[in-house]
């Protein structure tokens, strides 16, 4: 069976247990269109190998030459590409029309309901369905030039096309009562869109309570695929880390100051320096100069006390 039907027949089957009243069977959908996606992907590698020999879906590909003395290049070993190197090979040779920031969240998605199973895991499926949807119907057009409908067949697409309604509608109503609330804070405005629920891992979030943010002040939301209701305190963290993590990645290489810390009061990682207070619990930094060199102290030395860190520690010392 060549890849490409492997890959047809994986996809068709998780659809059948994505259908299944039986949410014992989420794992397999999860595991067998996950699967097949890749398969896509290692076909289309598979066509462009010299020869017609799948060389470019070996994992380890060594050169070696011919009685003739002409180079050529062999696979060595039975195991095949994965993730990061289809990612690679694919940066090579040009092939730039996977999204793969959604593969990835896909993906860490996938991990999670695997690994942390939980009794809400099939509520969450229909998420991964619907972004692996739009990934492989791009694919298969600009990549394999095969029409989804005809390759799948056009039940199984039906089913596709389906999930992915439901979702994106779903998905509409949950950012429209996110941009509702007013969040007080740039950055926690731009971060919420970044939440989960802590249940099921679902972005499929509603603002139950109040529509105005106060930090330190409660703020119910209810997931609308699990109906678990959990605090903004609960996620804020996350959302944060994740919605600055670019700016934390620039700083790091370039020797700049984070955009964020770990705050004082609370002991989260929510105190943003652009917005001079921690969007959590609301600390603010006292503007406080060391009392022995009068340099303006930081953010955990405002805390502790009047002193800067050189001359603490030289007072620690002493005593």
């Amino acid at each position: 069976m060549t890849l490409l039907n492997n890959a047809i027949e994986a996809i068709q089957i998780g659809l059948e247990d994505f259908k299944s009243t039986d949410p014992r069977r989420a794992s397999s959908a999860l595991r067998n269109i996950f699967a097949g996606t890749l398969l896509l992907f290692k076909e289309k590698l598979s066509r462009l190998s010299p020869d017609d020999n799948s060389i470019l879906i070996q994992q380890t590909i060594i050169p070696s030459l011919d009685d003739a003395g002409v180079l050529f290049f062999k696979g060595k070993g039975h195991k095949t590409v994965d993730v990061a190197q289809i990612k690679e090979r694919f940066k090579n040779l040009g092939i730039n029309t996977v999204k793969w920031n959604i593969f990835d969240e896909v993906n860490n998605l996938r991990n999670n309901v695997e690994h942390f199973y939980t009794e809400h895991e099939h509520t969450v499926v229909n998420e991964i369905v619907s972004k692996l949807f739009k990934i492989i119907r791009d694919f298969c057009v600009e990549q394999l030039h095969e029409e989804p409908a005809k390759l799948f067949g056009v039940e199984t697409w039906n089913i596709f096309l389906e999930t992915d309604e439901i979702y994106e509608s779903e998905k509409d109503l949950s950012n429209k009562s996110l941009a509702e609330v007013d969040w007080k804070f740039d950055t926690v405005r731009e971060a919420i869109f970044h939440i989960r629920c802590t249940s099921c891992h679902s972005d499929l979030i509603h603002v139950l309570s109040d529509n105005e943010y106060e930090p330190g002040k409660a703020l119910t939301l209810l997931c609308k695929k699990c109906l678990s209701e959990f605090d903004i305190e609960e996620v804020l963290e996350d959302c944060i880390i994740e919605e600055l993590a670019a700016e934390c990645h620039i700083a790091a290489m370039d020797g700049g100051e984070d955009p964020y810390a770990e705050c004082p009061e609370c002991s989260k990682d929510t105190y943003i320096y652009e917005e001079m207070c921690c969007v959590n619990c609301g600390y603010q930094q006292p503007d406080i100069r060391c009392t022995v060199c009068h340099t303006p102290l930081d953010l955990e030395e405002s805390y502790e006390g009047h002193l800067c860190s050189y001359h603490r520690y030289s007072m620690e010392k002493n005593q």
